[in-house]
């Protein structure tokens, strides 16, 4: 697959997976990545004046569309701006993907002036809070991100992103996240395309959890050795 800047790459992979409007107030260090976006064809920058009131709009769209948002926050400040409102996001089970630039891991010995654990400040409000630091790993990394705000209980997630690592040629290949279906019982859709899939397969492996042995087995102890049978005699009553 051909090279482009991780900057590039990132909007694809947002696009790929139906994020194609970008809340924020940006800064500097976001510059060249806001280029990428102003060139970017179907891909759509909404402008706020500030950083609560951009993830104020981006927490009311996931909730209108009652898919995912995605949210640009600047660096240090801008997060912390933030701040509040992603709080309210994780209380009201929001998936917000939230993403916020800084200058650059190749500054990060220098202690400069805008310089703040990011990750640190986003933790106590998101699901998950990390920082990319290698150019290989800058779209797994988001649709990481993307299916942990999308599982419930859903949620913000927080992914810094340094300038020189988006600024580097990636490669990786954009594919949409993978979101575990988590319904108590799997809707008829499922089920066909499990069975169009296995169908098809070669070499078909199915992933079972453990529980699926002891169908209506209520108890947390394990059973006996001749009580895996769905009907056999239970030595204790269910809890």
């Amino acid at each position: 697959m051909e090279a482009t800047p991780g900057r590039e790459r990132l909007i694809e992979q947002f696009k790929a997976d139906g994020l194609n409007v970008m809340f924020g107030n940006p800064g500097t260090v976001e510059q060249g990545f806001l280029d990428a976006v102003d060139a970017a064809e179907d891909f759509h920058y909404i402008l706020a004046l500030q950083e609560t009131v951009a993830a104020g709009i981006a927490d009311g769209y996931a909730r209108a569309t009652g898919g995912a948002a995605l949210l640009q926050l600047h660096s240090g400040v801008g997060l912390g701006n933030g701040i509040g409102m992603l709080y309210q996001s994780l209380r009201g089970h929001t998936p917000l993907v939230v993403v916020a630039g800084d200058a650059g891991v190749r500054y990060d010995a220098m202690d400069a002036q805008m310089a703040s654990d990011l990750v640190a400040m986003a933790k106590p409000v998101t699901k998950y809070a990390t920082r990319v630091t290698d150019p290989r790993s800058v779209l797994r990394t988001i649709r990481r991100a993307v299916k942990i705000a999308l599982t419930p209980p859903r949620g913000p997630v927080f992914v810094a992103l340094p300038m020189d690592v988006l600024d580097e040629l990636n490669s990786e290949p954009v594919l949409p996240a993978t979101v575990p279906l988590t319904d108590v019982a799997p809707s008829p859709a499922s089920v066909g395309r499990a069975a169009e899939l296995l169908a098809s397969a070669e070499r078909p492996v199915v992933l079972i959890g453990d529980g699926s042995r002891s169908p209506g087995r209520r108890t947390n102890s394990p059973p006996s050795p001749s009580c895996w049978a769905p009907t056999c005699t239970r030595s204790t009553p269910p809890r």
